[in-house]
């Protein structure tokens, strides 16, 4: 009968040694896995940040793509001011010549 307990005994105490490595490498994991979703949010956060400045740099992007156009429109609004101005001081000098 000693025998028999001395087999049971020796037999939870091999179960109870692996159950503890089993714990070990299970809080090993969970720790991982915590540091793994703090670095996810870490990233998530830098990310939003990234997209921030993203978007205000588009904006200034938008502002400086748009300024040859204008200086285009305003060139061209002067140059149509200047032959205006000419061919009416031609029809003037011609009308007044004549």
């Amino acid at each position: 009968m000693e025998q028999e307990w001395s087999g049971r005994i020796t037999a939870l105490e091999e179960r109870v040694s692996s159950n503890i490595r089993r714990i070990g490498a299970l809080e090993q994991a969970q720790e991982t896995l915590r540091r793994l979703a703090t670095a996810v949010e870490v990233l998530a956060t830098k990310q939003e940040i990234v997209a921030g400045s993203v978007a205000k740099l588009d904006e200034k992007i938008d502002v400086l793509e748009q300024r040859p156009g204008k200086r285009w429109e305003g060139l061209v609004d002067k140059i149509l001011l200047v032959l205006a101005g000419a061919f009416a001081s031609f029809l003037l000098t011609r009308g007044g010549g004549v």
